[in-house]
């Protein structure tokens, strides 16, 4: 499996560059959306942990299985051996001596093992961290309503709009004002990424990432596929309304990266 894995994390990092270098060039031409399904398809393909080749030969012969060991020595050093699955013990040790020999988990059952932890502690560090930020939020929730059915409270530990939870979900409100017009552009755009499912499409990111932990270019892919989500939130919002809505939902928009520094909104 694992070698299965590397193949399809080193043919799609030849994607996610392309496509990153591609990036800036593509803005202009394709609509946002067409990136954010781009990323998503991507994410899957990251998910499949084999390789779609041709059908296998109809013939095949196995290899001998050979296992290496370290067989102790009365005399000197730890003698080195090669064991045959088609031979009743090591090579150059009799049946008696065979039991005393010492083995050596094989290369690639020990890097399916390195693999597996790392994606486990990765992910478990994405679902701790999203706990800790619930647990943070709950105390200082307070009620404002509701938008189309999503319950929308106030809390003091946000810092922009957000929407969290997956099977609940809620709108979370920062405690800086905002004007009744810009509430509505607010909404909006959370109520497209409700209307998406953004929340399990990033799900499905952290979990390509956990995967591929190991590979650098999935982490650059993550981050990008998140700001092309919002963009493509943006773009829903605004499609089909006139210059002075997008100049007023910019200029919302513009007034809460501001109150965060710049930095991104949803959560999971």
């Amino acid at each position: 499996m694992i070698s299965s894995l590397l193949i399809v994390s080193l043919s799609s990092s030849l994607v996610i560059a392309l496509a990153l270098v591609l990036n800036r060039f593509i803005d202009k031409r394709y609509m946002a959306r067409g990136k954010y399904i781009f990323w998503l398809v991507l994410a899957v393909r990251l998910l499949i942990p084999f390789n779609f080749s041709l059908p296998a030969a109809p013939v095949k012969i196995a290899a001998p299985e050979r296992t290496v060991a370290v067989a102790p020595s009365e005399s000197g050093p730890p003698v080195t051996v090669i064991r045959d699955s088609e031979l009743g013990s090591p090579r150059g040790m009799t049946v008696a001596d065979s039991a005393a020999y010492v083995p050596i988990m094989p290369l690639e059952r020990l890097l399916t093992l390195i693999w597996a932890a790392g994606a486990a502690l990765l992910f478990m560090y994405q679902l701790v961290k999203y706990w800790l930020f619930r647990l943070a939020v709950r105390p200082c929730l307070t009620r404002e309503g509701e938008y189309r059915g999503l319950p929308v409270y106030r809390c003091g530990a946000v810092e922009s709009p957000m929407m969290t939870g997956f099977f609940r979900p809620m709108i979370l409100l920062p405690e800086a004002e905002l004007t009744p017009g810009e509430l509505d552009m607010v909404f909006a755009h959370e109520y497209v990424h409700f209307r998406r499912r953004d929340l399990w499409y990033k799900l499905l990111l952290t979990a390509a990432n956990a995967v591929h932990w190991f590979n650098p270019l999935v982490y650059l892919m993550v981050r990008q596929a998140n700001r092309d989500m919002e963009y493509s939130c943006d773009d829903a919002v605004t499609r089909g309304r006139d210059l002075d809505f997008r100049k007023r939902y910019s200029m919302t928009i513009l007034k809460t990266m501001k109150q965060i520094g710049g930095k991104g909104g949803d959560t999971l």
